[in-house]
């Protein structure tokens, strides 16, 4: 298990060789005979099963702030992968769980700025995805890793591990795959490569519209085209960053995909992701000269905060901050919100 003690974040092949060696080497089996645990059984299964989407629907709404929570069921199900006696089939069912909430676990450090405790769970949910023969899992973690990478400003990492997730999706179900496509595209988007952005928006939208072939994974329930817009309209943000020629006409194209998921209702899941979106749609609505949407945008982004944990987000919101300031003279409403942006609250 990754502690929280400081860890020094990598590039390169240091983070793109397991990333490969994990889809090219054959799944282990995994049994166990130990008694120290007792045996695995059907409802214990099915508890576990339940607690791991428990802790993704808290990831969704409340962010980092059930960080502890995702690590203890962690260890527990760790230990009975150790200690206890089960099938193969069993096996598999406990590290996939086990994978989703290393997943969870690294998207809660990413989003908290831990990059490199972020690619320690990533990686340890990638090997134990491996070890449960769930290369949709796998790709989903994979794409996670990638945009962790764009954040990051690593476009040569951020490809490859789009490559490697949607290489690892090839067998997922359709809504899955539209996932890793959306996901991916944030990797061209930071590589300043519109023609392969446009391409792989045009796989999201077609997966996503495609019947599916096999049973959606319960993990990836919350797969919609709303959730997938906004991540295609933040990729549109990163990208008129990169091509300036195009700014204004890719702005107003992520305006209206991250319009939906910025306004999700304040008692409506997924929250942390409403207010990440809503600072990049505060963002693009500036960067478009829209000062009075952009502090409305913001305004509602601020009235999440006291119920999501997303340092992250508050870093988009200060860096909002930044770019308003020049503003604040002009105009009252900029002035308030900047007066409210200096108190932001301090992460949890």
């Amino acid at each position: 298990m990754p502690t929280r003690r400081t860890i020094i974040a990598v590039t390169g092949a240091a983070l793109t060789a397991p990333a490969w060696a994990a889809l090219h080497q054959p799944a282990p089996d995994l049994f166990s005979t130990a008694t120290e645990g007792g045996p695995v059984s059907p409802p214990l299964l099915d508890m576990i099963d339940n607690l791991v989407a428990h802790a993704q629907q808290l990831d969704d709404h409340q962010g980092g702030a059930a960080r502890d929570f995702v690590h203890d069921q962690f260890t527990a199900v760790a230990r009975l992968l150790r200690r206890a006696s089960y099938n193969a089939a069993a096996g598999r069912r406990l590290a996939a769980a086990l994978a989703q909430l290393a997943q969870t676990a690294g998207f809660m450090a990413f989003d908290a700025h831990e990059d490199g405790l972020a690619q320690r769970w990533y990686l340890t949910a990638l090997r134990t995805a491996h070890t449960a023969a769930d290369p949709g899992l796998a790709a989903s973690i994979l794409a996670l890793m990638s945009n962790q990478a764009a954040d990051r400003g690593n476009a040569l990492d951020a490809l490859q591990l789009a490559a490697a997730a949607q290489e690892s999706a090839a067998t997922a179900p359709p809504a899955v795959r539209s996932l890793v496509a959306a996901r991916s595209s944030l990797a061209h988007a930071v590589a300043g490569d519109l023609t392969s952005f446009h391409r792989t928006r045009e796989d999201t939208l077609t997966l996503l519209d495609t019947p599916p072939d096999t049973p959606l994974p319960r993990w990836a329930s919350y797969i919609d085209r709303i959730e997938l817009d906004a991540i295609t309209g933040r990729g549109l943000v990163v990208l008129a960053e990169q091509l300036p020629q195009q700014r204004h006409r890719l702005l107003r194209h992520a305006e209206r995909l991250l319009h939906a998921r910025a306004h999700t209702s304040p008692d409506a899941p997924p929250q942390r992701s409403a207010l990440r979106h809503g600072a990049w749609l505060s963002l693009a609505h500036h960067a478009t000269g829209d000062l009075d949407l952009a502090v409305d945008t913001a305004r509602l982004a601020l009235r999440r905060l006291p119920a999501v944990s997303s340092t992250r987000s508050v870093a988009l919101l200060r860096r909002l901050h930044d770019e308003l300031t020049p503003a604040g003279p002009r105009s009252p409403a900029v002035r308030d919100l900047l007066n409210d942006l200096r108190h932001l609250p301090a992460p949890r």
